[in-house]
């Protein structure tokens, strides 16, 4: 395996007379790949999938797993299905295609397949996702499965982490593009290959990438594999769509050449539309078997989570890395459960409250704009303590709740972070920016690296913790109910914190925070009439008496 990238030094200048090597034109689309997976991981597109064969090929009968017969001479077949990616972990996906028309007639069994995987609760969730998958491609033309066919498998080359397995050159020009783009051509040298073929053989991928070398876009990408019997070659093309603030695959067009005869095919994309699908289970998993409750808001969908009375260690040893002297540990007691927003409060959740959107930040944080892309997701960020607390009023004024919304106790705020762990991170001893959006060129503890996003990303964009809260380390930075001041040196129940005082704290750090300053126990502290592009909130509640509570509980 290659320890590095091999790199030639072609260079680009651009419209302000800046001048790129290939390396940064790479580490521009790595950073634009990830952007674009985190995106798309919860965007459902419509396939329309168009297949003609020609030769003896075999063809798999419907209903029938594992028998073929051969086919005509030429064949024509056309599919329908929703195409998604499903997360499986902190950087692994799953490609999620269930077919649900073939030639014009809808598949009968689909609700019941679809049924299976997403209402079942079962640590089996992906292997049902993955039969799906399989059952689907017993609908394709000679045979086919359709696992390397999905439209952003070339991109997955470009991550960070991913790049060293490949060699990358710069190539010709291409006349279409008039010069704009770069064409980037690259060869897997890496072993094992990340595509396997028959008996787990390496199946190594090479092809094109047209990059924007400005912003690292990525607007057509094309791949080629080879193995004994099979030569494929596919060409995906992206195009802008406004109302995700993406690039989406809108075409597809496919080759393979066989022993017996040829399939060629074109996947259009139509109808991105959002659909939150996550498989944590399998590695988050939380300590009780129970499912834990939760509430919503009927008016802005806010969703907080049930966290349970416990005991734990609030600060943090002189030992752990980033220790600072107001960490004192101490035991703290929480007596009594109370809920806990998902995530960060989003710029559409601050709408459907207050019926306007959240006030504008007072000034850039440390001189980056801090410009988001993610649209409604993103985290609110730039209120005040007193800004947060008219939301809070807001939603406390409703009629038709069950829980009286607060923010969490600083006590409560690290106690739901740390989920159980008594780690400097939920995530255990460190933390990369695959996990959480921190300034990944100051690691933890002198270790790898990572990500600068240098911007909020939507909320929940990340692994939630063993409790099923995401975004505890980093992203936005959030308010808490307490005045800041020094701990106590003794054991402490249900702390509400110091009676007054001149700042709130804030905890969890940000995106522009390095990495010590988004552990569990980091402490910041601010004047709470200041309104910063990385400080937002997170809403705590408690159950009101049922004499008070309107339904809508689950």
């Amino acid at each position: 395996m290659m320890s590095r990238l091999a790199l030639a030094t072609f260079l680009f200048t651009g419209a302000a007379g800046q001048e790129s090597t290939l390396a940064d034109v790479l580490g521009r689309a790595g950073e634009y790949v990830r952007r674009f997976i985190a995106e798309f991981s919860n965007v459902v597109a419509e396939e329309t999938y168009v297949q003609d064969a020609a030769g003896n090929l075999p063809v798999v009968l419907p209903g029938r797993r594992g028998l073929v017969a051969p086919a005509p001479p030429s064949r024509h077949r056309e599919l329908k299905a929703d195409y998604l990616l499903v997360r499986v972990g902190p950087s692994d996906w799953l490609p999620f295609r269930d077919v649900y028309e073939v030639d014009g007639q809808a598949i009968r069994d689909r609700e019941g397949r679809l049924a299976r995987l997403f209402l079942q609760s079962s640590a089996a969730a992906l292997d049902q996702a993955a039969e799906i998958t399989r059952e689907s491609a017993r609908y394709n033309l000679g045979a086919m499965q359709r696992t390397v066919n999905t439209p952003i498998l070339p991109l997955v080359f470009l991550q960070p982490d991913m790049q060293p397995h490949f060699r990358f050159t710069r190539g010709k020009a291409d006349a279409s593009s008039a010069g704009r783009l770069w064409v980037v051509e690259f060869k897997e040298t890496a072993r094992p290959t990340f595509v396997r073929g028959l008996r787990n053989s390496d199946v190594p991928a090479s092809g094109r990438y047209w990059i924007d070398p400005a912003s690292g876009r990525v607007e057509k990408c094309e791949i080629a594999l080879e193995t004994p019997g099979v030569r494929a070659r596919l060409v995906t093309s992206f195009r802008r769509d406004e109302r995700f603030q993406i690039d989406v695959p809108f075409e597809m067009r496919e080759q393979y050449d066989l022993d017996r005869g040829q399939v060629t095919a074109v996947a259009s994309y139509s109808r991105f539309r959002r659909f939150d699908v996550t498989a944590d289970e399998a590695f988050h998993p939380v300590a009780s078997p129970l499912p834990p409750s939760t509430v919503v808001d009927a008016r802005s969908g806010l969703t907080l989570v049930e966290i349970q009375p416990g005991r734990f260690t609030m600060g943090s040893a002189a030992s752990e890395p980033g220790h600072r002297d107001d960490e004192t540990p101490h035991d703290a007691t929480l007596n009594h459960s109370f809920f806990l927003g998902q995530h960060e409060v989003t710029v559409q959740e601050w709408r459907a409250v207050m019926g306007a959107a959240p006030p504008r930040p007072e000034r850039p944080a440390d001189g980056h704009e801090g410009a988001a892309d993610c649209g409604p997701r993103c985290p609110v960020v730039g209120v005040s303590f007193a800004d947060v607390q008219d939301f809070l009023a807001a939603l406390n004024r409703q009629t038709d709740r069950r829980v009286a919304y607060r923010l969490p106790t600083e006590a409560e705020w690290e106690y739901a972070c740390r989920a159980g762990a008594e780690t400097p991170f939920s995530t255990g001893e460190t933390l990369t920016t695959t996990a959480a959006n921190f300034d990944g060129r100051r690691p933890y503890a002198g270790g790898a690296a990572g990500l600068f996003r240098a911007r909020v990303t939507r909320a929940g964009g990340f692994p939630a913790n063993a409790w099923g809260l995401a975004d505890m380390h980093g992203n936005a930075a959030e308010w808490v109910a307490d005045w800041y001041g020094p701990y106590p040196h003794e054991d402490v129940i249900d702390p509400p914190g110091p009676a007054g005082g001149t700042e709130r704290v804030v905890r969890g750090g940000s995106w522009q925070s390095d990495a010590a300053a988004v552990r569990c126990a980091a402490r910041s502290r601010e004047n709470p009439a200041r309104r910063d592009a990385t400080i937002g909130f997170r809403v705590a509640a408690d159950p009101l008496p049922p004499t008070e509570a309107a339904p809508g509980r689950r």
